[in-house]
């Protein structure tokens, strides 16, 4: 069984090959990027960053933690995260905000209370250090000195608010404990109150509550909470971002990651072959031909490519070298096939439209009856019939191969010699409602075995493979088939289809053509374009390797 390749996969040859082929969109999208981080890097403006450290104690600053802020806020829970959110507060911004005025300021001008708050919570971030009892309060600004002078204004804010919620939570607790000590005090005062056990407990209370009366009110005219600035910030020197050359250099690198994604997403899009080894994993199959694309003005001006005259390798305008070599190495690697049986009956076929399979047919039948070999060309296209046009005949009447097989008219009377010594055309000019029935007819059959008996080679050119079934019945009565590729068109994934269809029928695939190769075109590290010497050590078969005698065929019917 012959192995071909998963089509959806791609090795690290084939990886390097997709990059090299999209190379100028790789840079282009590289270029792109540097351009927008040149922009950033350089016309953006600067952003810094100061920051200031505070160190928060642990306790109340009292000694007491009943009477601290922290008490009441942070119970059960972490008290550096309680001091950090406070910090945050709208309330602590907002004395920031007036301390500095800073609605005067160019960075903060216009906006309105709630933008201004929007705004500082994007640039002032509070964190608080690990394993610490530190707080850092960081701000980021345009103006370094202003972002310096916002991170001092804002430690001092938070310290002040600290302050104000100590006093105030120590009012609270001063004015529930003086409530508790009158009524204690009403009670003694009772004349009617008896000097018992429970009169005493409540002397006891008492005197407690006067202690705890007294240490609210010292709280209540507290002075500092117990908050240290350690670091104060100091203007930066140095913006944070942007970072030129980091811009720059993590520019590039995006534009390239971006580039090769973008080149293999172009590449799964189309799927193009490209190169000969990859042709030669997907067919399992001997190429035996690369076939460069036509320089046109290397033919008199005269278009090269398509159903042309010009275009064919025996005109004396046709001046293309390597062209006619690699026509010529084709038809010496056809004859030299090793096969079980003569290849005299063979197609030309492609997967799909435009892959230039007339052409490939009607230059192969030129070379082949250049060689001395009596050679008849068929138009088995009954979708597109082309080999008229190609070489410029003028059809007057009804002719074709579909006249032979439903018995209308002979094949030798619808035979036209072409200006090729030994090559005979059989045109076609009629379009059948039924051609895979015609094809697939037992007189199909007869008719191979008659151009057989006649001449030395019947080279058949066929309707594309997978739009209709029309050549993959026609393959099961011949020789064997070629596979024409054309380089950047054919897919591989139609070509994989096609292969598929042809085999399901018994259709011997012998080989295949690579064509309309641009020369000078690059794949790792090298380019297609090769010489005679080349082109010969690459693709021709050594005797030793066909088991056959240098010109000699395998049909014994000449060189």
């Amino acid at each position: 069984m012959i192995a071909t390749e998963n089509v959806d996969e791609l090795d690290f040859g084939e990886m390097i090959r997709v990059v090299l082929f999209y190379s100028r969109t790789i840079v282009l999208v590289m270029g792109l990027s540097l351009v927008l981080g040149l922009i950033y890097a350089f016309c953006f403006p600067p952003t810094f960053k100061a920051t200031t450290f505070l160190k928060v104690p642990e306790s109340s600053p009292m000694g007491d933690r009943t009477m601290g802020l922290l008490d009441f806020l942070s119970a059960g829970g972490n008290q550096m995260d309680t001091y950090t959110e406070i910090c945050q507060l709208k309330t602590v911004a907002n004395r920031a905000i007036q301390a500095l005025t800073l609605q005067d300021k160019a960075e903060y001008q216009g906006l309105s209370q709630e933008a201004l708050l929007e705004k500082l919570r994007k640039n002032v971030e509070v964190a608080s250090i690990k394993k610490s009892t530190l707080v850092s309060i960081t701000v980021k600004s345009q103006d370094p000195q202003l972002a310096a002078d916002l991170a001092n204004a804002w430690s001092q804010a938070f310290i002040d608010v600290n302050l104000d919620l100590i006093r105030s939570a120590a009012t609270s607790k001063r004015k529930f404990i003086q409530e508790q000590v009158d009524n204690i005090q009403t009670e003694l005062k009772n004349p009617n109150l008896r000097l018992d056990e429970e009169s005493k407990a409540d002397e006891v209370m008492y005197d407690s509550l006067m202690g705890k009366l007294k240490e609210a009110r010292v709280a209540e005219n507290v002075e500092d909470p117990g908050i240290v600035i350690v670091d104060p910030a100091t203007k930066p020197l140095k913006p944070v971002s942007p970072k030129k050359t980091e811009a720059v250099l993590a520019s590039l690198l995006i534009g390239l990651a971006v580039g090769i994604q973008l080149a293999f997403f172009l590449n799964w899009r189309r799927d193009f072959i490209m190169d000969e080894d990859r042709l030669g994993r997907i067919t399992g199959l001997p190429n035996y031909a690369v076939v460069p694309e036509l320089d046109e003005k290397m033919i008199n001006g005269k278009r090269a490519q398509g159903r042309n005259v010009h275009s064919l390798i025996h005109r004396p305008e046709f001046r293309y070298p390597d062209a006619l070599e690699s026509y010529r190495f084709l038809r010496t690697n056809l004859l030299l096939a090793p096969a079980n049986k003569p290849l005299n009956a063979i197609a030309v076929l492609s997967a799909d439209h435009d892959e230039g399979k007339t052409l490939m047919a009607s230059n192969l039948a030129i070379s082949l009856a250049q060689s001395g070999k009596r050679t008849l060309l068929v138009d088995a296209d009954f979708r597109h019939p082309s080999v008229a046009g190609q070489f410029g005949l003028s059809v007057q009447k009804e002719v074709g191969l579909p006249l032979a097989l439903s018995g209308q008219k002979s094949w030798a009377s619808m035979v036209r010699a072409s200006s090729v010594e030994g090559l005979d055309l059989l045109p076609n000019s009629v379009i059948p409602v039924n051609a895979p029935e015609l094809l697939g007819s037992a007189r199909m059959d007869r008719l191979v075995s008659e151009f057989r008996e006649k001449y030395d080679m019947v080279v058949f050119d066929g309707a594309p493979v997978l739009p209709f079934s029309d050549s993959a019945v026609l393959s099961s009565h011949l020789d064997g088939v070629i596979v024409l590729v054309r380089f950047e068109f054919t897919k591989a994934v139609d070509l994989s289809r096609a292969l598929d269809q042809l085999r399901h029928v018994g259709a011997n695939l012998i080989g295949t053509v690579f064509n309309r190769v641009r020369a000078r075109k690059v794949f790792w590290g090298h380019e297609y374009g090769y010489g005679y010497s080349q082109l010969r050590s690459k693709w021709m078969p050594s005797a030793s390797q066909t088991g056959i005698t240098q010109g000699t065929s395998k049909t014994g019917k000449g060189p």
